[in-house]
């Protein structure tokens, strides 16, 4: 037999193989759904629950031992929400207009997940309410941060204003 029929059947070979095993090792899903995409539906919900969402860049993570997560975001567009309403937590200046802004707060997530943390310079979509504990005003997640895409960006504008999408 020749080299090239040989090397021809070998490759056949492996990719029959290849695809048999591929059957065999199941996919590992995560709970978390930070690098992937929510439905609309779902979107839509959780905008309509949130009271502040806004687009921010991640500067620092803490983590602590009971699941909850602290992100120090910097504001760079909000979308609801009137942000000037939480001077108690706006770490460095007032925002200059509600849309645009270079305003620092901490947002804690509570999530019983187990979920990775952000890293540090991850534009990220916030959806997060306002609670109020023990005398102080934190910003909280109502849903993991939402990955910055133009698709996820686009159905929450057109939950807030109302449109069908």
């Amino acid at each position: 037999m020749r080299p090239s029929l040989m090397y021809i059947f070998l490759m056949l070979y492996l990719n029959v193989v290849n695809t048999n095993l591929q059957g065999v090792f199941r996919q590992r899903r995560s709970i978390c759904n930070i690098n992937g995409t929510y439905d609309r539906a779902l979107l839509k919900r959780v905008t309509l629950q949130s009271k502040y969402i806004f687009i921010g860049k991640v500067f620092g993570v803490k983590s602590k031992d009971d699941n909850v997560k602290i992100y120090k975001v910097n504001i760079r567009r909000v979308l609801k929400g009137d942000i000037n309403d939480l001077g108690v937590i706006i770490s460095f200046g007032k925002a200059r207009s509600i849309y645009f802004t270079d305003a620092t707060v901490l947002v804690q997530s509570t999530l019983r997940r187990k979920c990775p943390l952000l890293r540090v310079r991850t534009y990220a979509i916030f959806l997060t309410e306002k609670k109020l504990d023990e005398e102080t005003v934190r910003l909280s997640l109502v849903v993991e941060p939402v990955l910055l895409t133009l698709r996820n960006v686009e159905i929450i504008e057109a939950a807030i204003k109302g449109k069908l999408f």
